[in-house]
Order: C-alpha cells, then structure tokens, then sequence
C-alpha cells in the first residue's frame, strides 16, 4: 500500500500559521442576547454544583466571535481541595471524533481517499465476509455495523497502537449490515483513525496536530498525555457516578489513561481550544484569510445521515442526528421539493467524561460546557436553557414544587403488568421502572412534571374528587395507582421461606464456601471469572477479573471495601454501599431480616406457568430492589435493581436465577443472566464451574488493603 508522507508534508508546510483566537470579551447586551437567560444559565451551573450533580465544570459562551460569559464552578480535584478555573484541561472523550472526521474529509478533498471505498483496501483484516463492505462512509457515520468497541476490557499499554485496535474488529459478527441503520461505535472512529496513518504515513496524532491543532492555534490541547506534558498541572480529576456518589477513577499524577491516540476519544483540550476549531466549521473552513478545508466537505460533514442519533435532548421539538463524525440537532425541512430532508440548527458533540460543545450557526454562537463528572445528564439541562437563549424556545421555569409525600406510591396500567413507582431519589421525585431506569421529575405546575432526562416528555398525574392522587399518564398510557393486598404474603412468613429453601444457614457448619463461575457479556465479546467466597454469619468477598480489569468488593460484617483497577481500595459509603452490601448471595438467598430494612410485597403475576410474587425490599422513600419469588418452590428467580458504573451512572440492571442445584443441603443457582438497560453493555450470563465447601479463610481475608 503506498503513503502519500512526502506529498502531505508539502502540504503541510504550507498550511497557514498558527493564529490564536482569543475570543475578546464583550458583553450579552452588546451582543444582543437576553441578560436574564444568560444568568440563569450561570445560575444553573452553579446549582448543578450545589446539587452534587457535578464535581466542578466551567462555561464559555460565544457570540458574535466575542466572550460574553466564561466562569469556572465547583472543584477540580475534590480531594485535594483545588479549586476547577478558567482554562483547566480536561478529556474530552468522544468530542476527539470530529478532529478524526475533520482529518479523513482532508485527505478526501487532496484525493487520497474517496468516501464510498471500502475499508478493507486499506486495512487487509476487514477483507473478510463480515466487513469487507463497509466503507469509509459508513465508518464516519456509525452505519458500518461495528460494535462499539473491541476494546472495552484490554490492556491498552499491552496493545502496539491503533493499527492493533483497528485489527480487532476485522472479520467479526456484525450488529446489522452495513449501511442499513446506525451504531454508535468507537471502533469505527478507531478504525479511520488507523487509516489516517497507513494512508499518510505518519502517526494519526502527528495529523492532528499539524493539520489541525497547529494551523487553528490549538496550544493547549494534546493528542496524548505524556507523563511529563505540562497541561498535566490544569488537568482535570475524573470523577464517575451519580449525584451525590461520585469516585475518583484518574487523577493527573497517575499514568495516561490512553498510551497511544484513540481518535475515537484520547484528546485534551480547554474550552477556548476547542472553540477554536468548532469556529473554523463555524467560518466555513476559513482560518487567518486561507481555506483550510474545504465549504463543500464541511457541509458534507454535517449532512445527517439517513438513521437519526436516537439521543434524548433538552431542544425542544429538535431531534439528535448524526453526520460524518458530527451531532446534529435538526428538525424537519422546511423545502417543499424533499419532505424528507433534515435541517441542522445546532452541531457539535459531547464526551462521556462530561464534555459538551454546542454550534448554533444562524445565530452564530457557540457555548461549551465541561465537566469532569462522568455520568451527569446535566448537559441536557443546559441545553433547555440554551434553547431559550437562542432559538426562542419557551423559557424554562423553576417552579417551586409541591409536598411530594401524596405522589409517592405503586402504579400498574393493569393487573398483568409489573408495577412503576413514583419515588423519592434523595430530596426529588422520580419515576422508577424496576430494572431499567429512575427517572428524576420536575415539577412543571398543576400536576404536572417533566422528565429528565427528556424535558419534552411530561408525566401528568390525576386526581379523584376527594384531590387524592390516582393514576398519572405518559405517552397516551395511564398507569394506575394501586395499594398492596394485605393478603398477598405475609414478608415474615415469605422471608422464613426463602431461608428454609436456600439454606444458606448451613454455611455456619459447613464452614465458608467458594463460588466459582466464568462471565461472559455476549454483545462486548468479553470473558471473565469471578470467585465469591461466603463466610458466616454475613461476610462475603467478590473477586471479578474479565481481561485486564478486576473488580474486588468485601464485606467484614460492618463496612464495604472496594477496588478495581484505576481504583485503590477504599471504604465505601452513601448509595454505592448499599448497592454493593446488596449485592450478593446472603441479600438474596439468605436472612433477608439481616440485609433488607422493610419488605413490602407488591403484586402477584403469572410468568412461563409459574405464579410469581414481586416483593419490593423497601419502600418508596428511596430507590429498592424488587425480588421475584416462585411461590411454589421458595425460590428467590429473580431481581430487578440499579447498579452504578464508573462511566455510565446508574444503570437497570434484571437479573434471572436458574439451573438450582443441591450444594450440601444448600440450594443454590448455577445460571445467572443479566439484561442491563444501556443497550451498549447489552446482557452478561454467569456460569458456576466449581463450588468448594469449607474452604479456609485468613484472618483479614475479607477486608481489602488500603
């Protein structure tokens, strides 16, 4: 395969000087925005803060080519107490892709490559059945079929680079044929990102930075975080969790979590530097008087695809489509000659770290808005606001909400149908779907309350003659509250139960036991072990390790300690204690009296010919688990909950028991599936190869070192 780096380089060298722009500070009545919309996004950051619903985070907003607000909230490091400030670095996660898609449209335009070849002219690994179709268009705009990363458990320093990675994903099973729908995926960003260097011979981070950093002014930004680059001392702590639980999982004194540059997700940057190359699309490819990309290219780059993003937003009446390596937030054409065309009102991307830029081309604005909270749906919040600011949406009001305590309760939409609940989620209502989602409620006036994350939704509740709640309804269905029959179970008797079925007491003579069972997540393509070790009357130690991730949890009888690989051991507390002294055998199959402080059953259904009891191990003051009881064997089948994962927040979680079998008097399960509710992870099966009875344990053996 032959590289142009000769003629690039040429190229280069005649790509026009650097030329910082520094966005010169004016004023929102100078410019013409509303001063009340401009502080109350202000005021929302600083709340967010407050809240707990971010760490820290700073705002820049430009009009006009001028700075109208730019402030700093909250912390850069919570730990050591360093306050976030004006000019802080942060990752920017997957706002790197449109810096890779920006790099393929340039080698397109100098006629290395055309759009509609296939990948594997390039990368000989995709001539296989599966992937030899897909071409660079598809790559641009996750219609390729590729998953969403071949990545997710490796060792990134054991890799060679991103030729290896793009490797990975040749030959494989693909989600749908390429071309006929869209997936978002990393992989694919990775992929074009290794044809950038096979295809101008030098690395893709020597592209980015002389092609694009370089000739934009983009100083303080970098492709890789060196141990030694000095952006490191404003760099930005990574935090992940959810409100009021957030975890440090990197920090600038530890080692870069990317070694080589991922174009799906590896640049750092400031919030002027990035503004800086959203205002070169923003100019039409116009840098200091020279073109450094094309207009024709850059409006191919934001077309939409023809399958919409599927994102929820804070835009009202916009939807989320997808470009080449770009998020669009478009609505219907207004030309009468093609119905079906899409219009782009604002562009940009986000980051999963938390980062989030968006381009507002007929108003020409641009506002970004970074944290370092991995996890926050706070950028859809943001965006309400900036619809008010600058697409004359209706204003957001922050309305006072009433006593929650008469919302509070189950609903069903009929007999046969597993119940919702209405709940509190810390000092807010919320909606929860057992084992798919909590949702947060804002109260919009008169009965009525909008969810987030999609404000343009709204739960309406309804009321009797008497003004006692009854019923809500969302999206043209009613679900219909309901009070537990008293005479469904008694939660004593039904807990006596399910230990004389599971007889997890036996432990106490037979001695500590340890389960043995291999993991797979069949949709990442990932395999792992876990061993969990029981101990009487209440400890347990889980030891998982799928490829170069592991994940400890212990539990001594009084406190949770956690590790993992980013994470050294600690005592864990708040929300994400529970979750984990939850989650294990002892909570489910044991004394329920020890782990669980109120058991209400909620309803009787009939699943697969079995009649099934549905108790919820709480109640409506907070978030709880609900357990699936066979109410003709005793045994525990199932468990609709939340977990909370670094990176991802707090995700649904249904897990099913199966295969019981007789472990020494004890019965216990040696199949269990778990469906999860972000369609990324997809499902995960639990196998146990080995169980060992009276196993010896250590002194210490269920505490983890600090």
């Amino acid at each position: 395969m032959h590289t142009f780096s000769t003629i690039l380089t040429a190229l280069m060298l005649l790509a026009p000087p650097a030329i910082a722009q520094e966005f010169p500070v004016s004023s929102a009545k100078a410019e013409g925005v509303s001063e009340t919309s401009l502080a109350k996004l202000d005021q929302l950051i600083q709340t967010l803060v407050e809240d707990d619903e971010i760490v820290g985070g700073e705002l820049l907003v430009i009009k006009n080519g001028r700075s109208i607000l730019h402030e700093a909230y909250g912390m850069r490091d919570r730990e050591g107490e360093i306050a976030m400030t004006n000019g802080s670095v942060f990752c920017v996660r997957s706002m790197t892709k449109p810096f890779i898609g920006a790099s393929i449209m340039m080698l397109v335009e100098e006629g290395f490559l055309k759009l509609d070849e296939p990948i594997a002219k390039y990368i000989p690994a995709f001539d296989a059945d599966s992937t030899r179709e897909i071409t660079i268009q598809q790559l641009l705009t996750h219609t390729s079929g590729l998953s969403m990363s071949q990545i997710m458990s490796a060792d990134l320093y054991a890799l060679d680079g991103i030729q290896e990675v793009a490797n990975m994903a040749g030959g494989l099973a693909l989600e749908f044929e390429p071309g006929t729908a869209f997936n978002y995926s990393d992989q694919g960003t990775d992929t074009l990102t290794a044809l950038i260097e096979i295809v101008s011979g030098i690395s893709a981070a020597e592209f980015v930075e002389t092609r694009l950093l370089s000739p934009l002014g983009m100083n303080e930004s970098a492709c890789v975080m060196s141990e030694d680059h000095p952006l490191r001392e404003r760099g930005c702590s990574k935090y992940g969790g959810v409100r009021g639980n957030w975890s440090k999982f990197w920090s600038p004194d530890q080692r870069a979590l990317f070694p080589f540059f991922l174009g799906s997700q590896g640049l750092y940057s400031t919030l002027k530097d990035y503004a800086r190359f959203t205002n070169f699309l923003l100019q039409n490819g116009n840098v200091n008087g020279k073109q450094l990309l094309s207009e024709k290219l850059i409006r191919q780059a934001l077309t939409p695809s023809p399958y919409p993003l599927g994102a929820t937003t804070g835009f009202n009446d916009l939807r989320v489509d997808y470009g080449s390596s770009f998020t669009l937030w478009t609505k219907e054409s207004a030309a009468q000659e093609n119905n079906n065309a899409r219009e782009v009102v604002v562009f940009g991307h986000t980051g999963s770290d938390g980062t989030h830029a968006w381009v507002f081309p007929e108003q020409d604005a641009m506002v970004f808005y970074f944290t370092q909270s991995r996890g926050t749906l706070s950028g859809l919040r943001v965006e309400q606001v900036l619809g008010e600011l600058f697409l004359g949406q209706d204003a957001v009001q922050n309305l006072t909400a009433p006593p929650l305590d008469p919302y509070l309760g189950y609903y069903w939409e009929h007999d046969d149908d597993s119940y919702r609940a209405i709940i509190r989620d810390g000092k807010d209502l919320a909606l929860e779907v057992p084992g798919k989602a909590i949702i947060p409620l804002v109260y919009a006036g008169e009965d009525r309350w909008s969810l987030q994350p999609n404000p343009a939704l709204v739960l309406e509740f309804m009321r009797d003659e008497t003004g006692e709640v009854t019923a809500y309804t969302l999206g043209g269905k009613t679900e219909y509250r309901f009070t537990p029959s008293a005479e469904l179970a008694d939660a004593n008797e039904l807990a006596a139960l399910i230990a004389k079925t599971h007889r997890l007491d036996l432990i106490e003579k037979l001695g500590p036991i340890q389960i043995v069972s291999e993991l797979e997540f069949i949709k990442l393509g990932m395999e792992g072990e876990i061993k969990t070790t029981l101990a009487w009357p209440n400890q347990y130690l889980f030891n998982a390790l799928i490829g170069a991730e592991f994940e400890n949890i212990a539990f001594n009888g009084q406190q949770v300690m956690y590790a993992a690989r980013n994470k050294p051991a600690a005592v864990v507390v708040g929300t994400r204690e529970t979750e984990m002294r939850l989650g294990n055998p002892w909570a489910r199959f044991g004394d329920w009296h020890q782990w669980h402080v109120q058991l209400t059953p909620i309803q009787r259904l009939e699943r697969g010919g079995k009649q099934l009891l549905l108790l919820r191990a709480g109640h409506t003051s907070a978030p709880a688990p609900t357990l699936f009881i066979d109410l003709e064997t005793g045994r525990v089948l199932g468990e609709d909950t939340m977990v909370t994962m670094d990176g991802l927040g707090r995700i649904g979680q249904r897990i099913r028991y199966g295969d019981f079998r007789d472990v020494s008097g004890m019965l216990l399960p040696y199949e269990t599936k778990t469906l999860y509710a972000n369609p990324m992870i997809g499902s995960s099966v639990s196998t146990v190869i080995e169980i060992n009875v009276g196993v010896e344990v250590n002194d210490g053996t269920f505490e983890l070192k600090e």
